[in-house]
């Protein structure tokens, strides 16, 4: 079909030609057909078929109709993609949001836009304060809808959709998922047409290599000779033939050791002007943002190779994702974090490792996951075929991986949402926003959801009498003739935080005040990730441990969280007292990107911690909203006035205070030939300085 058979606006049409899209895919036609028949779809097609293509079509027609759509994405990295794509369309008129973190903001202001590109869990947030907000959606697009069956944060997405079911029958979903094995269920539960193709632009070939063997399971073989690092010779023959190379591996310090092994293989392949490229991309690394990563990160990129896992800054991550875009970076060895993330495809994806830790043990990674990784391979107008290979350390261990990721069918998407720390906090949800306000209407409702459609309900009756039980005991309910939600209730539900995490809250408010206990306990909440202490740093931690008065002890929690509070604890403290980035990230070993994840997490948690402490007339709430500023700006207190001024920043703000500008009334009298002598500020920043403080 030709894209110019699609009746949008040819102005509309004109941006993806721009992008040089002629003509759609089999499974695109089909899609949008549907759509412009005003059908609910659930698509599922293999990775870079084109899935996204569908979902701007849905949004379009929505606009062109005057009506407001919303796209739900699993992860930040995906929204921003998403809305820097869909601004192209902001000449025509169309408003388009990006809704992600702050989980207690209302939400009225979104109506005034015509697209909200939102994380689950934002949406999730929005609904809380507002359930009007979803009687003026048209078009709902929720991209990767087999995330359903992800135990963390599948449950969120499936009570979002469910609601948007609920408060809005007219509104078209169209759900787009890989291919998974019981897309037809899902398209069932949704009453939605079933778009299913194996289609892909780049056929894939799958594949083992073992020794020096590489078998497809078309029965082609290729021998290449396995080298001292297992797969350099097959990362090599796939750069010397023009094309990417991206590498799955279970743990960081996997994904930085090869990238610096694979970097001498792959330097010899530069031409000259990609060399010079490189250097100023490693110069621009250690320049413009030092972390403890910087340097091996920029002794990789001039090879023309680069590690990615969550340990990089954010800056970081997006730098090396640009450059392996451009095909600048011609390996990436990454951990399977960036398997769900945003558009990377490559000629070759290598998968060596299909285990991982599950904090026990070594499991095998699900055959979903392996596939989505190897569906990266082939990238569209450059391969004619991509390469998917797993590596595999012996031949029996070869067809043991070919029989069950190769050619073994994906598992089933199951509903996660009878996890009880999923429905406590779904279940207030639901009552604090007014949804349901009895047990029958609860039970209602999750007949709806995609849990109810899978399960007889008797399973779930029990479990939502006991969570209702507990709700009450811990007074975040009242129930009389109705089941209403106390102030407390209400807001915790729209914090956006487990009702546990309140409860450890109310244990901390009895204590006499201390900034270390206050943090340890915001540590052991379920709404924050600590830092896995080490067994060599365990009597460091005991000690300070008994140091101070916690909330809780190690008897109520599970050992390993209790000590790992501890260490994040120690941790965050420190950014709060001015330790510098690299400091931390060295004592505590951890990645840049670790730091900031509990750090923002902290921020959060710290404004719960002090916004339920008003409810609950905690006397000291001033002094931990003091304690959340010092470490949203990572500061000593006496900061606090002049560290918020934009530009800024910790350590530009403890130079002007030890320069003498403690407050906004001393820099007032500043003169810009007196701010520049300060190292790190220029005239441009001295000057926007003295236009915001007067």
């Amino acid at each position: 079909m030709n894209l110019e058979q699609i009746p949008l606006p040819s102005e509309f049409l004109e941006v993806f030609k721009e992008e040089g899209i002629n003509y759609l895919y089999p499974p695109q036609e089909k899609a949008i057909e549907k759509i412009f028949q005003g059908r609910n779809l659930v698509v599922a097609i293999p990775t870079a078929s084109g899935k996204t293509l569908i979902a701007y079509m849905a949004i379009l027609r929505a606009f062109t109709k005057g009506l407001k759509s919303v796209y739900i994405v699993p992860l930040r990295a995906l929204a921003m993609e998403k809305y820097e794509e869909l601004r192209r369309f902001e000449k025509f008129g169309m408003k388009v949001a990006l809704a992600m973190g702050d989980y207690d903001s209302p939400a009225g202001y979104l109506q005034h836009y015509d697209v909200v590109i939102a994380t689950s869990e934002k949406m999730d947030s929005i609904l809380r304060h507002d359930l009007d907000y979803a009687y003026t959606l048209g078009v709902v697009v929720i991209d990767e809808i087999h995330l359903m069956g992800e135990e963390g944060r599948g449950p969120t997405l499936e009570m979002v959709i469910s609601k948007l079911r609920t408060l809005n029958e007219e509104a078209q979903i169209i759900a787009l998922s890989a291919t998974i094995k019981n897309s037809e269920e899902i398209a069932d539960w949704l009453n939605a047409e079933h778009i299913y193709s194996e289609f892909r632009p780049v056929p894939l070939k799958l594949g083992v290599y073992f020794d020096d063997t590489l078998l497809f399971s078309d029965g082609e073989e290729r021998e290449i000779k396995r080298d001292s690092i297992g797969i350099g010779n097959l990362v090599k023959g796939a750069i010397k033939d023009g094309g990417q190379v991206l590498i799955f591996v279970n743990r960081r310090k996997s994904a930085e050791s090869l990238a610096e092994k694979l970097g001498r293989k792959v330097e010899r392949f530069l031409n000259e002007e990609e060399k010079i490229q490189l250097k100023n991309l490693a110069e621009r690394i250690m320049g413009e943002e030092y972390t403890l990563y910087s340097e091996k990160l920029a002794k990789a990129v001039m090879k023309g190779v680069s590690f990615h896992h969550a340990g990089l800054s954010n800056w970081q991550r997006k730098l090396i994702e640009e450059n392996f875009k451009r095909h600048l970076l011609k390996v990436l060895v990454a951990t399977p974090t960036l398997a769900a993330g945003i558009n990377l495809p490559s000629r070759v994806v290598i998968v060596r490792d299909v285990t991982r830790y599950n904090g026990f043990t070594s499991v095998h990674i699900p055959v979903m996951e392996v596939k989505q990784m190897l569906g990266r391979a082939g990238r569209p107008k450059y391969d004619r075929y991509g390469e998917g290979i797993i590596y595999a350390r012996s031949e029996p261990r070869a067809m043991e991986y070919m029989e069950m990721y190769i050619n073994g069918e994906v598992e089933d998407i199951k509903s996660q949402l009878s996890s009880e720390s999923a429905l406590r906090t779904h279940i207030l949800a639901l009552i604090a926003s007014n949804m349901a306000n009895s047990e029958e209407d609860i039970l209602e409702f999750f007949e709806r959801t995609f849990y109810g459609y899978q399960m007889p309900l008797q399973y779930l009756h029990k479990k939502v009498e006991r969570i209702i039980e507990f709700l009450e005991e811990h007074e975040f309910i009242r129930r009389r003739r109705l089941i209403l939600p106390t102030p407390l209730g209400k807001r915790t539900s729209d914090l956006y935080i487990d009702p546990y995490t309140a409860i450890i809250f109310k244990k901390c408010y009895s204590l006499p005040y201390d900034e270390f206990s206050i943090l340890h306990a915001i540590s052991c909440t379920p709404d924050m990730v600590p830092i896995y202490p080490k067994r060599s740093e365990m009597e460091e931690l005991f000690s300070l441990a008994y140091s101070h008065q916690l909330a809780l002890d190690e008897f109520e929690v599970d050992p390993t969280i209790f000590f790992g509070a501890i260490k994040t604890a120690a941790a965050l403290l420190d950014w709060m007292n001015e330790a510098s980035q690299d400091f931390i990230v060295r004592k505590y070993d951890i990645g840049p990107g670790d730091l900031h994840s509990r750090v923002e997490m902290a921020d959060w948690l710290l404004y719960a911690f002090a916004e339920l402490g008003k409810i609950l007339k905690y006397e000291n709430y001033r002094e931990v909203e003091k304690l959340r500023l010092r470490m949203k700006y990572g500061v000593r207190e006496e900061l606090l006035p002049i560290v918020s001024i934009r530009g800024v920043g910790r350590v530009r703000a403890r130079r002007l205070f030890d320069s003498g500008y403690k407050s906004i009334e001393k820099l007032r009298e500043a003169k810009v030939e007196d701010l520049i002598k300060i190292p790190g500020i220029g005239k441009k920043l001295a000057e926007e300085i003295l236009k915001q403080v007067r």
